[in-house]
């Protein structure tokens, strides 16, 4: 891994493309791609919080056979919930700060056993020092890794104990005394709400779906997300240690949903909302320096499959 005094700032690669974007005739439009719309935000977490709901009830209806189905599916959107709550962290979720962060703790943070404050804190080191050991918290990125194979690799990161732990509980065993407070009255009233208009059982059963959910195919996707991020890459850089994935479908819906597999796109517009990812990434293609960076079209076969591309560059 490079020393610090090795890597080059995120700044200097962003600035670069902004230097590309007036020369070229492309920074209106990508400026005009900043604007936040609420109520896209909004109608993206109400969707995921309404399948959240319908599976739950399916579940009810249907009893403990739809329960597999349900840990899937709830745990998809789990995961689609915290890239909402990512985009919210950065201020994209609406134009108003304040009532963009309002809305966010309440929809998503501390739903999600998160806090904005630690989540901010952390993963803006996280952008500020890309790849650099001891100050990038989500550096998980190893050299030794590069001899494994990806379900090697991506096994390590499953089984690993703060990993899950941090999947599974988010900020809950870290969070300040008032911020957990707000935590437990989100979920004390939506628990009462649902032992009042259904079952104090029926209650228990959604709380144990939302854990389970949470310590499985949450912590897997989150895991296989955030491997996909940089790992396999080579840090220095910013474009250098950022990929895209692009790819759509049933798997992109999956393992990337609202598109965050636009990682490299995000990294350079970190103020851009979730929506308006894939039109950047057209606008950029036609900046050489973007486009000899990494971007991964399908997730398992062909030469550019994100998969390969984990232990593929570095090895290389």
């Amino acid at each position: 891994m490079p020393a610090a005094s090795a890597m080059r700032p995120p700044l200097d690669d962003i600035a670069r493309m902004w230097r590309y974007a007036h020369d070229h005739g492309l920074a209106a439009e990508i400026k005009f791609l900043h604007r936040p719309v609420i109520w896209r935000s909004l109608a993206a977490a109400i969707g995921d919080w309404v399948a959240v709901f319908a599976t739950f009830a399916a579940v009810v209806a249907w009893g403990s056979l739809a329960a597999p189905v349900a840990i899937v599916i709830i745990g998809n959107r789990q995961r689609a919930l915290g890239n909402l709550l990512h985009d919210a962290a950065h201020g994209n979720f609406g134009r108003n700060r304040g009532t963009a962060d309002l809305i966010g703790r309440w929809l998503l943070f501390r739903p999600m056993w998160n806090s904005l404050e630690i989540y901010r804190r952390e993963h803006f080191a996280h952008h500020r020092l890309l790849g650099v050991p001891g100050h990038d918290v989500d550096l998980i990125h190893s050299e030794e890794d590069m001899g494994r194979s990806w379900l090697g690799l991506l096994w390590r990161h499953v089984v690993n104990r703060h990993s899950w732990q941090g999947s599974t509980f988010g900020h809950l065993l870290r969070a300040e005394p008032g911020e957990f407070g707000l935590m437990v009255v989100w979920w004390g009233g939506l628990l009462l709400a649902l032992a009042w208009l259904i079952t104090p059982i029926a209650a228990l059963e959604f709380a144990a779906l939302w854990l389970v959910s949470r310590a499985t195919i949450f912590h897997l996707i989150t895991t296989f997300r955030e491997i996909s991020d940089h790992v396999g890459l080579r840090p220095g850089s910013l474009i250098g240690f950022s990929r895209n994935h692009t790819a759509s479908g049933l798997c992109g819906a999956l393992l990337h949903p609202h598109n965050n597999g636009y990682h490299l796109v995000h990294h350079l517009n970190p103020g851009m909302p979730f929506y308006a990812l894939p039109q950047a990434h057209a606008l950029l293609l036609a900046w050489p320096e973007y486009a000899a960076a990494t971007h991964c079209h399908s997730y398992f076969f062909g030469e550019t499959a994100l998969v390969r591309s984990w232990v593929r560059t570095a090895v290389e």
